[in-house]
């Protein structure tokens, strides 16, 4: 009866927390947009805004650490300037900006990001969260054909926010994120979706 009774015991610690892990599962994905500001050599010209779109899988290694893996796309961003006419029709006009003092016209980088992952829940469905790990960046500064400056490598990724996520596996974050890229330098405010499956 007493090895009964310490076998269902030990049973119950041993497969407790591997049921409890397996109630929400590891996997999931999900869909950031970010816009902020750009610095190329300690630029302090105007016209130096950006957004990106950032597309991740994450997986959980328990509640509170995990690993991440996603593509990140950006570009310079544009200021439109909008107005009724005198027909009573919106006309727009974007108002584009030399870039980073070089004359530039256009910017485009892509990074390829790994990260781990840390959660610090506040109550059951809110957390703040932080991201650290690397990724390999590529970047272009142009003027029309002419390329003026471009790098590759490999450089920092860091993120840091609030989440919170819904019992169907659907979650939002609002984060800030840091990506240094050589001469260039991308801050910015993140708004994100994700899907835990």
């Amino acid at each position: 009866m007493l090895k009964t009774t310490l076998s269902t015991v030990l049973a119950f610690f041993v497969a407790g927390p591997v049921l409890a892990e397996t109630q929400h599962s590891p996997h999931s994905v999900g869909l950031v947009l970010g816009s902020g500001g750009a610095e190329y050599k300690n630029s302090d010209e105007d016209g130096n805004g950006v957004d990106h779109l950032y597309l991740y899988y994450h997986y959980s290694l328990n509640e509170q650490f995990g690993l991440e893996a996603g593509l990140l796309g950006g570009t310079e961003g544009s200021d439109w300037d909008c107005h009724d006419d005198d027909r009573d029709h919106l006309v727009c006009r974007n108002n584009r900006k030399p870039i980073f003092g070089l004359d530039a016209e256009d910017l485009e980088y892509r990074s390829l990001v790994a990260a781990a992952t840390a959660q610090f829940p506040l109550s059951q469905r809110n957390s703040l969260y932080g991201k650290l790990g690397a990724q390999y960046y590529d970047y272009e500064i142009s003027r029309g054909s002419i390329n003026l400056a471009d790098d590759s490598g490999l450089g920092l990724y860091l993120e840091a926010g609030w989440q919170y996520r819904w019992d169907s596996g659907w979650g939002m974050n609002v984060g800030l994120k840091h990506l240094p890229m050589g001469d260039l330098k991308v801050n910015s405010g993140n708004v994100g979706v994700s899907y835990r499956f």
